[in-house]
């Protein structure tokens, strides 16, 4: 498991699989932008086009530990999040997720959300977000620092000229530890046209509570002249916290709270909120996966 935000930018402005709250990014704003007539601006989530057919910036950021399930270790999800800037609200209910050991070294995962997408004059859309495929390998494990790399397939609930439905992510993420703190981060590529850094630190506050800081960073390797022209940044970051609660080593509660921190413009995430819990079901309960 993986958490990945989705973003783009439309002219005046424009992701899980995952973990860490701080970039969440709602999975029915694109669907909203590719489909609708509306005259409000989608946010900084959604690909669009100028009338030129020219294709406007894409930001997508992912965080992830270089953790990999044992053989036969399996992990699910439930988890409730909620998201608003100061034109659209969403709320996505539920959003589920599996991860399967499938060999040593190797796990397999899909993410898949429901939304619920309200603007600024209650018109309101529904239906599946975007979907991840995931197969996790690990390059280094049991050591002082771990790595592991994600080929991921990205599903996406609507299509616009430049982007195509199904794209692929590559992420590289790295592990390790110091006493009683955990600190892990993610960088990569996501083929609709976006590089990212992303890190996390954990405070293992007691044996069952975690507490968690994030940052994410995106960059878009696009070239738009109208978005530059309008002075449309290509760039996003976003930060927050979480904390995870496990009542026994197979059963783990979480929360995690967190917003765009620049730019800061009418569409920006202003708040997302992430809850649920995620479950052991199969396998050994050899780590703990973060979600959301």
């Amino acid at each position: 498991m993986g958490v990945v935000s989705l973003m783009e930018t439309t002219p005046v402005f424009a992701q899980g699989n995952s973990r860490a709250g701080s970039s969440f990014v709602p999975p029915g704003l694109a669907k909203k932008a590719a489909g609708s007539s509306s005259t409000v601006t989608p946010t900084v989530q959604t690909p669009s086009s100028t009338a030129a057919g020219r294709r406007l910036q894409t930001f997508g950021t992912w965080l992830d530990t270089a953790a990999v399930n044992t053989p036969g270790e399996t992990w699910m999800w439930i988890s409730t999040a909620y998201w608003r800037s100061q034109s659209l609200r969403e709320i996505d209910a539920p959003s589920m997720g599996l991860s399967v050991g499938v060999a040593p070294r190797t796990q397999v995962g899909v993410t898949l959300p429901y939304y619920y997408l309200t603007d600024r004059f209650g018109s309101t859309w529904h239906g599946f977000g975007a979907s991840y495929l995931t197969a996790k390998l690990a390059v280094t494990q049991n050591r002082r620092v771990n790595l592991s790399t994600s080929p991921t397939v990205e599903v996406l609930s609507w299509t616009t000229p430049g982007i195509r439905r199904v794209n692929w992510v590559l992420p590289i993420s790295a592990q390790t530890y110091a006493r009683s703190a955990g600190f892990y981060g993610s960088t990569g590529y996501f083929s609709r046209g976006s590089v990212f850094g992303s890190g996390a630190m954990e405070w293992y506050a007691t044996q069952r509570l975690t507490l968690s800081i994030t940052a994410a960073h995106s960059y878009s390797v696009v070239s738009d002249p109208v978005s530059d022209t309008l002075g449309v940044a290509r760039h996003r970051t976003d930060a927050g916290g979480g904390v995870y609660f496990a009542v026994r080593p197979a059963v783990v509660f979480f929360a995690n709270a967190g917003r765009t921190v620049s730019p800061v413009t009418e569409t920006s995430g202003r708040l997302s909120l992430t809850g649920g819990v995620t479950i052991n079901i199969a396998g050994p309960a050899a780590h703990t996966p973060r979600v959301p």
